[in-house]
């Protein structure tokens, strides 16, 4: 029976290529450690294996022998066969992940979409409300998009706006969210952030903004401005009573003159 034993270390050996994969998908963190300290203690059942099969006394099977190599022979089955499900479970969860990110991130510019606007609002305005902070929001335009895309093309237009996006998220804060609000405008989601502090940040970015221009593809660069709107939550108001108030401060600054930022209680 000792061919149960040694078919057994063989299934151990099967078990860390699913191990190994697992490891490559969950990419960081304490999970991932655990799966490494799992592939070695499976490395460390192999070599006891090998240990009692050396050890084993000669002779035909007893009793005792026959329980443990039938023991050892199912564990390596059951340890195989939760390592393979344990990778297509992964797989799946990895995937579903990639694909609700996705869902959520816009494929031109890599920032989150409208359709996460929505989602982070909501848990943003839950937050504040709960523990008494203050939330704003940004709205961004770039100014005459129609232009440059009639001017030089649509394939420039989307460098224009991948330029902006990643400038805004640079410059942003880290407790920041950049999202593509939709064609070339752009939120940022601004916790504990006052309206005063929003438009400073604000105003901040539009400099940015001016002061970078984009490069093309030719070598030439070519300088884009946007204008922009800032407002706070409302005392008994809803996101979307703030998503307008700042929605109307920036085409305020638009009216006003362009690359420039107002805050919705900015007198007209």
């Amino acid at each position: 029976m000792q061919i149960l034993v040694a078919i057994g270390i063989v299934f151990l050996a099967l078990s860390l290529w699913p191990i190994r994969r697992i490891i490559q998908l969950v990419r960081g963190g304490s999970l991932r450690r655990q799966w490494i300290a799992l592939g070695v203690l499976i490395v460390g059942f192999i070599i006891g294996y090998a240990a009692f099969l050396a050890v084993r006394p000669s002779g035909g099977p007893t009793l005792i022998t026959l329980i443990v190599e039938t023991i050892l022979f199912g564990g390596s089955i059951f340890v195989f066969i939760v390592t393979r499900l344990s990778l297509t479970t992964t797989t799946d969860v990895v995937r579903i992940a990639s694909l609700e990110r996705d869902a959520l991130v816009d494929p031109l510019t890599g920032v989150f979409n409208r359709r996460y606007l929505t989602m982070k609002l909501d848990e943003e305005v839950s937050r504040a409300r709960r523990e008494g902070h203050p939330l704003a929001t940004l709205m961004f335009d770039v100014d005459h998009f129609k232009h440059v895309n009639d001017v030089y093309g649509h394939a420039i237009g989307d460098i224009v706006l991948r330029h902006i996006s990643s400038l805004l998220v640079q410059k942003a804060r880290l407790s920041d969210t950049v999202i593509r609000y939709g064609g070339e405008e752009f939120v940022i989601i601004a916790p504990n952030s006052s309206e005063a502090e929003a438009a400073a940040l604000g105003m901040r970015l539009i400099e940015e903004i001016a002061m970078a221009p984009v490069s093309l593809p030719d070598g030439e660069t070519l300088s884009v401005t946007a204008s922009g709107g800032a407002a706070a939550l409302p005392t008994q108001g809803t996101a979307e009573m703030m998503l307008r108030d700042a929605d109307h401060a920036l085409y305020r600054a638009k009216r006003e003159g362009r690359n420039r930022l107002l805050a919705a209680s900015q007198p007209s």
